[in-house]
């Protein structure tokens, strides 16, 4: 295959997981970066950037840098933002490059909200935590309690207000409602006390066929809100109907990379949300052995995608090495267990001994960066409602 591979995004370790997904297998890549330059750009598979402080931005190089290529370039991208922009410029980008989302304009965008897609997957049968539109001035007088609340979608030139809230009572979540912007929009679910958390990443090719790398079992989170210790498995459990999962892309006709995410209680598994962009947990996968965005390449092109592994071989323990210690700092398990874990793991999350610069990176700062994520964690809510009365934007 000789088409160029674009990776457009934030550089962070989901861009990072791509680099070394198609660099290792020696693709043409080239990296549009949306932002800073930090660790991802240390690869030593990215011999090729360019920085960009906009999507309109990143737009115009593309189109004044890549239009006269022999072969369209094929553009991936590792968040939702820069995902529903390539959908609203659909039109002219498919002049010059095969994109990722929905043969229809505007499914992409869609189905990037949480009250949509949950709706969809209602209708298709896929198990849901019951769910309502929410936004700062909702009636919420018939709610249950607990509640879980979160942003139905990401708010372009804006920080989301949090991840998720859990209010256990209708005054705690009245007070969440008061510092949120007014236009704003959450999707309100019953909280499910989920025993584990639960990830099925795959790609959905230009042939129409799912294929399913396997499942993640998650165990911590780091406060930067990224899973940091878990399984990945080959094995899905069979609460989740992957039938259902292809029913879903087929439905929005949707080509690209994805992950469905679920909360499993008992032999339950309710859907959550799903991302139909690449996960940041690819690189866990790859390490695996399922390169799901290579072979997806293929399909792109028309070429014979099955000589790609795109399935876990074996169980594999993985861990964020730089970043879930903190779970230690917080009391959450103790030194003596991290080691065990660390010990146990062989899949890492900025560690690669065939590429060290982007982790050594990363090491030199983990300290003062996990300082400002136990903050930010905290108090998150309160320093975006004075980021926007201050009048500053993302």
């Amino acid at each position: 295959m000789t088409n160029k591979i674009i990776i457009w995004g934030v550089d962070d370790f989901n861009t990072l997981g791509l680099l070394r997904e198609y660099g290792e297998s020696q693709m043409d890549i080239f990296f549009l970066i949306k932002g800073k330059a930090a660790y991802a750009c240390k690869s030593k598979y990215c011999s090729h950037f360019h920085l960009t402080k906009s999507n309109d931005e990143g737009l115009n190089y593309l189109l004044g840098n890549f239009t006269q290529e022999k072969n369209k370039p094929i553009i991936l991208t590792s968040g939702d933002g820069i995902e529903v922009f390539i959908d609203q410029h659909k039109i002219e980008l498919e002049k010059y490059f095969i994109i990722p989302g929905t043969s229809k304009q505007g499914l992409q965008e869609k189905y990037t909200d949480k009250n949509a897609m949950t709706q969809l997957a209602e209708e298709i049968g896929i198990l849901c935590p019951k769910s309502r539109y929410c936004r700062w001035d909702s009636n919420v007088n018939d709610c249950t309690y607990p509640c879980l609340i979160k942003p139905a979608h990401q708010k372009p030139g804006h920080y989301n207000e949090f991840k998720f809230k859990i209010c256990n009572t209708k005054a705690e979540l009245k007070r969440v409602l008061k510092m949120v912007r007014h236009d704003s929009e959450f999707i309100l679910q019953d909280y499910i006390p989920k025993e584990k958390d639960l990830l099925v990443y795959g790609s959905r090719m230009w042939d129409g066929k799912t294929k399913l790398a396997g499942a993640m079992i998650r165990e911590r989170w780091a406060d930067r809100g990224s899973s940091s210790h878990g399984l990945i498995t080959k094995n899905i459990p069979t609460c989740i109907d992957v039938v259902k999962i292809s029913d879903f892309l087929d439905r929005i006709d949707y080509h690209g990379v994805f992950s469905f995410e679920y909360g499993m209680v008992g032999d339950k598994a309710y859907f959550f949300e799903v991302n139909l962009r690449n996960d940041g947990t690819s690189h866990y996968f790859y390490q695996s052995a399922a390169n799901i965005p290579l072979a997806y390449a293929y399909s792109c092109v028309g070429e014979d995608y099955t000589q790609v592994n795109t399935e876990v071989i074996e169980d594999r323990w993985f861990i964020d090495e730089v970043f879930d210690f903190e779970n230690v700092i917080k009391g959450i398990i103790s030194k003596k267990q991290w080691k065990a874990d660390m010990k146990q793991a062989t899949v890492f999350k900025y560690y690669d001994k065939n590429d060290v610069e982007p982790w050594r990176y990363v090491m030199s700062s983990r300290w003062i960066q996990t300082a400002q994520d136990i903050i930010l964690k905290r108090f998150r809510l309160y320093i975006i409602y004075i980021l926007d009365k201050l009048g500053l934007r993302k």
